[in-house]
């Protein structure tokens, strides 16, 4: 994939870099999976082990661009550059549907994180051809019910405990660019107009 990213501060000041994450970024990933709280790894993943199975990690690192889209956030505070936040989007077989999933760490809630990083990723999708989005979540997820309704989602109905809310692409990409978050939504929208997602001619089987 082309190299993208950009560095920002957040609204509370933390310096990151934010760029698509792949296979690259394996390690990362087990971390930032680690470091969830096991409340936040429930809500996340339905599960609150502290790891994954390899066959998990594979597929979340299993980033082409097009079927799979995923942008990370890296904190240039700590050493190493470690991982505050993913959202990701995976495109349902070939059409133009993505199942959108997002993580971020405790300690980086309510910094506008989630929203620049979901900016990212709805960008890149719809350049990919994606038109709509659903996201499942626990009915227990406040912080997330708050995103989605927040940027157009629709409670789309209910399996047990699992609510699932589905998206307009770009009534999400409209919703997320008047919410903004300030000086970082500003670098974002920057970065993405001088280095475009290069257009694919075919989907991948």
């Amino acid at each position: 994939m082309t190299q993208r990213g950009f560095s920002t501060r957040l609204k509370a000041g933390d310096a990151v870099f934010l760029r698509p994450i792949g296979p690259q970024d394996r390690a990362r990933e087990v971390d930032i999976i680690s470091k969830f709280s096991e409340h936040s790894r429930y809500l996340r993943f339905f599960s609150g082990a502290p790891t994954l199975p390899d066959a998990v990690i594979d597929q979340l690192v299993a980033v082409d661009g097009y079927n799979h889209i995923a942008w990370g956030a890296l904190d240039l505070n700590v050493a190493g550059a470690p991982l505050m936040g993913v959202v990701r989007a995976v495109r349902r077989g070939q059409s133009d549907e993505a199942d959108l999933a997002m993580g971020v760490l405790d300690e980086h809630h309510g910094k506008g994180l989630a929203r620049l990083l979901m900016a990212a990723v709805v960008h890149d999708a719809i350049a990919a051809g994606i038109t709509r989005f659903t996201a499942e979540m626990l009915a227990e997820n406040a912080p997330a019910r708050k995103l989605f309704q927040a940027n157009g989602g629709k409670a789309a109905g209910r399996d047990g405990n699992v609510i699932s809310f589905r998206f307009d692409a770009r009534e999400v990409a409209t919703r997320l660019s008047e919410l903004g978050a300030g000086e970082a939504m500003d670098d974002l929208r920057e970065a993405l107009a001088v280095h475009p997602l290069p257009r694919r001619r075919t989907a991948v089987a």
